[in-house]
């Protein structure tokens, strides 16, 4: 059966490929293609009339320039990588280099130049695609943006930003085969999602409730335009967030041609289509709908999970501008996922404890849908004003069989949902190039309604039960002071209002930059930052005599100073290298309370937990990071990363520990370089791309192996809490692209191998009372990796 319906998927994937390659291969040999899109002012996000655009790449040079729209369009442009230079009165001019332009989809740009400051006597910088900068021009340290080629090209990244940013310098991964990240140390639940300037719930399928990762992504990378990620001090319009935040942004869709987009891989199918509603109406629609069968990888004999996996999402985003109204648009996800497992029906065949299981989980039911409306005010303010509603359902069930001879007994019924409807409205103001202020207000009413049930003497008890409704209020201001093109300060707070108890917390942010010269700079970035907990830790229920009750429902925030300091020096062209230090200060954890022990929330990535809480836990992350880039530079690329660093907490018991996610070390590699064949009638590309991954092990309790044996059980010492590391985690992982450009359409197959040296990586251990000894629970081995695309 596996090896029929590996056949079956190599025969759809064949097919795919070779259908547009029969139809195609006599057509024209010169392919050209055309890029258009618009030039703004980055700040205001007006467009700018007269810009003028040029591709140095072509001799002679070809160029336009942009009309009353901002609008720009270049004919004709051969297929291939271009370099680009913008220009424009008052700004500076902005350098964009290996723009691809292929022959299956027009190639849009959207804009923003940066306004100059002239003054006598300082450094001339010139303004250049840096991956280094992030797009928020708030933003000092800590924050990279990333492209959609990116989620693409990195090996192992499966079009998915989390798995991405594993790359990146103190991220890395919580351990098992999800994209769950730990920023600094901090717990993955420490990570705001926020879609076109609004919050968003945990956009992953599989997810558990209270983490902000899970099994692969729901957000489709058709939709993803340049984003950014922070990874701490993160700007002052951000807020309810400990360890970092994706700001996603998502591209509009071609307004004057439609284009498709056909994918199948082992993974599932996904179709995507844009286009004009109308001729003449700048108005488009982007749409993508995915389909998953990780069941058929589980069917090929590969181990991706425990139980039978099914999954799909559809995502949105529609552009509709108005000439006297503004800008409006309309974007959203959705996403639905279920694991199942049934029990062996033959007790005698019950090997693992997993054998007498039944269970079910319909996880990260997950959707958002928002409007957006962009204004102008004369030539100074802009206004950003968001209505969205968005939420989650979560249902999970186990049951099991004690003994063949006993009627099944169900141990877990949890169900939860969330929907939030959230009003947000941010203005910009440019007072001059040298000042800048933006500040807005955003509120989110939150409907709920919890309830956990678990085995308790024998009895499904309610550990939570609780429905109803609250809000949680948030206010920023952020301003930009440029002395000059060496020196910027940027000041800001965040305030933050829950009203299920009426806690407030106010966080102060500031960040001061240093051009030190045209190659290299300082930055020295503090912020404090504060995050509520996942709402059913509010709601646990705690017997008290004949009463029940809710214990936590006064929690506060817990909060976290960061202070960061950054240098960046590009020594020589297209070569960069980054060096932060940081230290955060985290307090007013809830840890447990009246009672000495060593919990505390910071250890949690998922789940709710069942206990007298109080604000009084601490912790503290501090390390250095290291990050080796070479820009996509004649067809190569290369990005190094390296951090060191400590993560401990201290509970109610009063001794510091290291926290479950104090791995000390983590390390990348990348190398990318791609090979083209223009002499072929259809021109092609060859990408090969290397990913080495390397990170501490994971923390554990140890076992005590003696009271083990004993009890035929696995037995801890608790006293040694995450005292211990499995081995270091280790992994390789390979990608290559073939990519062919037909006449009016791109095809792509991609080949790639993770983990292509099939190391093993524990991630668990347990005693095995079978053979007396520990034993461990590792990461998938070899997965393939195997998808064809038709972009046309």
């Amino acid at each position: 059966m596996i090896r029929s319906a590996g056949m079956q998927l190599i025969k759809m994937l064949l097919l795919i490929y070779f259908v547009p390659v029969l139809t195609l291969a006599s057509g024209q040999s010169t392919q050209i293609q055309v890029i258009r899109g618009s030039i703004a002012d980055a700040t205001l996000k007006a467009p700018l009339e007269g810009a003028n655009i040029v591709l140095l790449s072509l001799s002679p040079n070809l160029g336009t320039s942009s009309n009353a729209e901002g609008q720009f369009r270049i004919e004709a442009v051969p297929i291939g990588r271009h370099n680009l230079k913008v220009s424009f009165v008052g700004y500076k001019d902005l350098y964009l280099n290996n723009i691809s332009v292929e022959s299956g989809k027009e190639t849009l740009l959207n804009i923003e130049l940066e306004e100059d400051i002239q003054q006598t006597n300082t450094v001339t910088i010139r303004a250049k695609s840096d991956k280094t900068k992030a797009l928020n021009e708030f933003a000092a340290v800590s924050a990279r943006q990333f492209s959609v080629e990116e989620t693409r090209r990195f090996a192992a990244s499966l079009y998915d930003p989390a798995r991405m940013a594993t790359a990146f310098a103190g991220v890395n991964s919580s351990g098992g085969d999800g994209n769950a990240l730990v920023i600094r140390g901090n717990a993955p639940n420490g990570l705001l999602w926020r879609m076109e300037g609004v919050d968003v719930p945990n956009p992953n399928h599989f997810a558990r409730v209270g983490t902000s990762g899970g099994g692969i992504s729901i957000l489709s990378a058709q939709l993803l335009s340049n984003s950014d990620f922070f990874t701490g001090a993160f700007p002052a319009e951000y807020g309810n967030a400990l360890a970092g935040v994706f700001d996603i942004k998502l591209r509009k869709g071609n307004n004057e041609k439609r284009e498709h987009t056909l994918a199948a891989s082992i993974i599932g199918v996904d179709v995507a289509t844009e286009g004009p509603f109308k001729k003449g109406y700048a108005g488009s629609y982007l749409i993508n709908y995915r389909y998953g069968f990780l069941s058929l990888i589980q069917k090929l004999g590969l181990n991706v999970g425990d139980a039978p996996t099914e999954f799909q999402d559809l995502s949105f985003n529609i552009s509709l501008p108005t000439k006297k109204l503004g800008q409006f648009s309309l974007f959203g996800f959705g996403g639905l996922s279920q694991q199942a497992i049934a029990a062996v029906p033959d007790s005698n065949l019950w090997k693992i404890d997993g054998d007498r299981r039944f269970g079910r989980l319909d996880a990260s039911n997950t959707g958002a849908i928002g409007l957006t409306h962009n204004l102008l005010l004369g030539k100074k303010t802009a206004i950003k004003s968001i209505v969205a509603l968005n939420g989650y359902a979560y249902r999970e069930e186990d049951s099991r069989y004690e003994r063949a001879t006993q009627p099944l007994i169900f141990t877990r019924d949890n169900r939860f949902a969330e929907q939030n409807i959230t009003f947000s409205i941010v203005a910009n103001h440019k007072f001059s190039p040298y000042f800048s202020l933006r500040f807005g207000a955003y509120n989110s009413v939150k409907s709920f309604a919890l309830r956990q049930r678990e085995l308790v003497s024998g009895k499904l008890t309610d550990r939570i039960k609780n429905q109803g409704k609250t809000h949680l209020l948030n206010a920023f201001a952020q301003g930009k002071v440029r002395f000059s093109e060496r020196l910027s300060l940027l000041l800001g707070a965040h305030v933050q209002h829950l009203y299920l108890n009426h806690k407030t917390a106010l966080d102060p942010r500031a960040a001061w930059t240093w051009a030190l010269s045209s190659k290299q700079s300082l930055a020295l970035g503090y912020g404090l930052h504060s995050q509520i907990q996942p709402l059913g830790n509010y709601f646990a229920r705690v017997i008290r005599g004949k009463d029940t009750v809710l214990v936590n429902k006064n929690m506060g925030f817990t909060r976290a100073h960061h202070l960061v300091l950054a240098h960046n020096w590009q020594f020589v062209p297209n070569w960069n290298l980054k060096t932060e230090l940081y230290y955060q200060w985290l307090f007013k954890a809830p840890i447990t309370a009246g009672r000495a022990t060593n919990f505390s929330l910071l250890n949690m990535d998922d789940d709710f937990t069942i206990d007298a809480l109080e604000n009084e836990g601490r912790g503290k992350n501090y390390g250095l990071e290291l990050t080796l880039e070479r820009y996509w530079t004649d067809q190569f690329y290369l990005l190094a990363s390296l951090s060191l660093f400590e993560s401990t907490y201290l509970a109610s018991d009063g001794q510091w520990r290291n926290t479950r996610f104090n791995a000390n070390t983590a390390a990348t590699f990348l190398i990318g370089k791609e090979w083209t064949f223009k002499k072929r009638r259809n021109p092609s590309a060859l990408g090969l791309d290397l990913r080495y991954s390397h990170a501490g092990g994971q923390r554990v309790v140890p076992i005590d192996l003696l009271k083990s044996r004993q009890q035929g059980r696995t037995i801890t010492i608790p006293t040694r809490i995450y005292d211990e590391k499995l081995p270091a985690f280790h992994r390789l992982d390979v990608q290559m692209e073939w990519r062919v450009q037909y006449p009016h359409l791109t095809g792509s197959t991609i080949l790639g191998v993770q983990n292509a040296t099939n190391h093993p990586n524990p991630v668990r251990q347990s005693f095995n009372a079978a053979t007396g000894k520990i034993q461990y629970s590792y990461l998938a081995g070899i997965i393939p990796v195997l998808g064809y695309r038709v972009e046309f």
